[in-house]
């Protein structure tokens, strides 16, 4: 073997030991990312109307859950993704509502809307375990279904629209190890663009309380 091929030899052997030692490296970033702060929250949500949402609809809404993913960045700092469900509903046996083409019009009345919301999420916590208050925001899109009937007579909007969310809540561990349970209890603010049959920048107060699943 000449000497240009040992060396074309000896350099991909380097290489070749090179790339494994990359690789294992990265492994072992990796291995040491594996977050047991990475979050899996599951809840069951209430929501109360404010603003102009209370025109459309009063009292408490019960029909609501959320499901959350979030990832530890930092000791005390995740990010995630967000999906949250809400249904406000009202029966009236009478209602006096104006006529499309003038006048009014006095007779029951039925109206309900859908509220569906994805969002980018931050949340800070104030402790890295057991007892964890925490501060977190989340941002994106809201996908709403607005109907309401008087009398014969039915109305409905829909759209997509931006929705913002800032929160505080509670990750109580009740159970620790590999895997770890926790009580999650959150207090949320959602205020969006939406607009639809008479309710401007729809705005509802949320809670939601929960399990956190910690791998």
């Amino acid at each position: 073997m000449n000497e240009t091929a040992t060396m074309k030899t000896t350099m991909l052997r380097a290489l070749v030991a090179a790339l494994c030692m990359t690789g294992a490296s990265a492994q072992a970033q990796w291995t040491e990312y594996r977050p047991d702060r990475s979050l899996m929250l599951m809840g069951w949500g209430l929501a109360q109307p404010i603003g102009s949402y209370t025109d459309f609809q009063t009292g408490s809404s019960v029909a609501g859950f959320a499901m959350e993913f979030r990832s530890q960045v930092k000791p005390r700092i995740t990010t995630g993704l967000a999906f949250d469900y809400n249904r406000f509903e009202k029966t009236n046996s009478m209602e006096t509502a104006d006529r499309p083409g003038g006048g009014t019009l006095s007779a029951p009345t039925f109206r309900y809307s859908d509220q569906f919301g994805i969002k980018v999420t931050g949340h800070y916590y104030l402790a890295e375990s057991g007892f964890r208050p925490y501060l977190g925001a989340g941002l994106g899109g809201n996908w709403n279904y607005s109907y309401l009937q008087i009398a014969d007579l039915a109305s409905y909007d829909q759209g997509f629209t931006a929705i913002f969310s800032p929160e505080v809540g509670l990750l109580w561990e009740l159970a620790a190890g590999r895997t770890s349970v926790s009580l999650n209890l959150a207090l949320r603010y959602n205020v969006t663009s939406a607009y639809f049959l008479g309710v401007e920048n729809a705005q509802w107060l949320s809670e939601v309380l929960g399990v956190a699943i910690s791998y």
